[in-house]
């Protein structure tokens, strides 16, 4: 087999957490060769995936390893994606059908993050602790002539647009281009999400856009966006809340805590697999 001699090799594992598959990459990459690795990666003709994270070794000896999304962003799923992968490789004890706590760090997140990793048959389930919203803000838009008045909750590392399909005028797929040609209005990110939220259901179909790699992708689930949701949701309710949120890929479960009117705390569970692993050839 011929191979180009800008071919590289980069070890790879991909999760399945709700189905938002990750590719987490292994090996070392330098930081201004993420963003092109990560895009020649999750390609259809490469290993294939909605997001690419990368794993580094930990600032903060407290944690266990650092995740470093491509475009700096942070990222819930991928984080939990790296829970499992650091539970199922061995990296600390856990026993079958026991829980562990596994401290990490993250991109777009200040401190380290904690997740609740538990053994099932053939599976874990990870309950993370995530940062909690900067804020939660509405900002006013005029798409196609219609006029939206859209809540935008501001996490640390990515922004997420609540937009509820009952009163959406246009297709979602136009609405989300138009966002993105107006993204520096609500937010100075590299990532911002859109969840089409149908409150009837209590479901979202997930798009999120990444400036720095350029990819726009419609996620089987994301755990970023459903801590979004929760917190938007805990804001209409005046209170904490708990919801099971339906997405393509599966149910995410947010729990939103609220002590005086300010958002304390925020999580988020759902099912996470291996799916595959092994070595990728890159051509740069």
């Amino acid at each position: 087999m011929s191979v180009s001699m800008n071919m590289i090799e980069v070890e790879f594992v991909k999760i399945s957490p709700t189905q938002n598959m990750t590719i987490l990459v292994t090996s070392p990459v330098a930081r201004e060769r993420q963003a092109e690795i990560a895009k020649k990666i999750m390609a259809y003709d490469s290993v294939h995936g909605e997001q690419v994270g990368f794993v580094e070794k930990p600032g903060d000896p407290n944690a266990l390893a650092r995740l470093q999304m491509a475009g700096g962003e942070f990222c819930g799923n991928a984080s939990l994606a790296l829970c499992a992968y650091l539970v199922w490789k061995g990296a600390l004890p856990c026993p079958a059908q026991g829980s562990v706590s596994v401290p990490i760090e993250a991109s777009g997140a200040g401190d380290i993050l904690r997740c609740e990793i538990t053994r099932k048959a053939g599976f874990f389930l990870g309950k993370l602790n995530m940062p909690a919203p900067d804020s939660v803000k509405h900002f006013d838009a005029e798409i196609e002539g219609a006029s939206y008045s859209l809540p935008v909750v501001h996490l640390p590392g990515i922004s997420h647009v609540i937009a509820e399909t009952k009163t959406l005028k246009i297709d979602k797929n136009l609405f989300a281009e138009k966002l993105i040609e107006h993204c520096d209005v609500f937010t100075k990110e590299e990532a911002f999400g859109i969840m089409f939220y149908d409150s009837a259901s209590c479901a979202i179909e997930p798009f999120v856009y990444v400036k720095t790699v350029g990819t726009r992708v419609w996620e089987r689930g994301c755990g970023s966006g459903t801590a979004a949701l929760g917190a938007y949701l805990a804001s209409l309710a005046g209170g904490s809340v708990t919801a099971d949120v339906a997405q393509p890929g599966g149910v995410i479960t947010v729990g939103v805590t609220v002590n005086d009117g300010k958002i304390t705390g925020v999580s988020i569970q759902g099912k996470i697999e291996i799916a595959a692993w092994g070595k990728a050839l890159v051509d740069l």
